[in-house]
């Protein structure tokens, strides 16, 4: 079968979106684990991109919008609410945990110990994203290729989906395009989804400032966040220009490519706030405290 290439771009593109949606959370649920912590992600990113999810999700039912973009919404609610949960077992109940545990340890040491033994008195772990590991040379090189290979794995296991798929005649072009505009509180709640989209980033660019650092959040994160919104845009606009199926996908559009920008900020953010870290670490090394 003769694809036009508009829709085999448009499948393409839609397919790598999907994968790199899927894969978006992983990177970041790693780093939270590896770190024991989510103090450099923002709650209230994370609630309001949440509230985007539920909208999207609920407009794209009420539009009777394709199983698959149904699905997707859905998902996309699972995974923010996992990291919802991740925030706030490290933020809440794992720090009320390790305040009882060393209570106790405190207490029985304290029968068991003499008075001068602090030597064996417990130590807070060490964090994994030292500055003297964080930013060395030998670790940011080893994390570039490794966000480099992530990123084409996405776009091969993107294009390999939709290929196999198109072969398999799971995939086809829509027949027609709409003739009327979607329901109207489908475009309302597309709207909120775009606005809770683009105001999500904001707490969490904030929280980067005010700790003047970027250590412990995943770049690849922010990465793959910004092929899904580039990806998902490039299928919407490569499928038509007809001015009916632009007027339902505008909500969708402004939400994906609108937030383009603020990511490009954090990404400035990572390179300003690593560079700012690395002065004041080679300043310390420099000028030792005197003994």
């Amino acid at each position: 079968m003769q694809l036009p290439i508009n829709e085999a771009l448009s499948g393409i593109f839609g397919s790598v979106s999907l994968a790199a949606w899927i894969f978006l959370i992983v990177p970041q649920l790693w780093e939270n684990f590896q770190n024991q912590s989510t103090e450099a992600l923002s709650f209230w990113f994370l609630v309001i991109w949440l509230l985007g999810d539920v909208c999207n999700l609920i407009g794209a039912i009420w539009a009777s919008l394709l199983p698959t973009v149904i699905g997707i919404g859905l998902y996309f609610c699972l995974i923010d609410s996992l990291m919802l949960g991740q925030v706030l077992y490290y933020s809440y109940y794992r720090p009320r945990k390790h305040r009882s545990n060393s209570l106790s340890e405190r207490q029985n040491s304290s029968v068991t110990e003499p008075l001068l033994g602090s030597s064996s008195s417990p130590r807070p772990p060490q964090r994994r994203d030292s500055l003297s590991q964080a930013f060395s040379g030998e670790r940011s090189d080893k994390e570039a290729i490794r966000n480099i290979l992530s990123v084409v794995v996405v776009v091969v296991v993107g294009f390999a989906g939709w290929f196999i798929a198109w072969k398999a005649g799971a995939w086809s072009p829509p027949d027609d395009m709409p003739d009327s505009k979607a329901p109207l509180g489908a475009l309302v709640l597309g709207y909120a989804s775009s606005f809770f989209y683009l105001t999500a980033r904001l707490p969490q660019i904030y929280t980067n400032a005010k700790r003047q650092s970027c250590s412990g959040l995943s770049i690849l994160f922010f990465i793959l966040s910004t092929i899904g919104n580039v990806t998902y845009g490039a299928s919407i606009l490569s499928h038509s220009l007809e001015r009916t199926y632009l007027l339902n996908n505008i909500p969708w559009l402004l939400g994906s490519i609108g937030t383009l920008v603020q990511d490009f900020v954090i990404f400035g953010q990572f390179v300003y706030y690593g560079r700012l870290q690395k002065h004041k670490s080679r300043r310390r090394s420099s000028n030792p405290p005197r003994v």
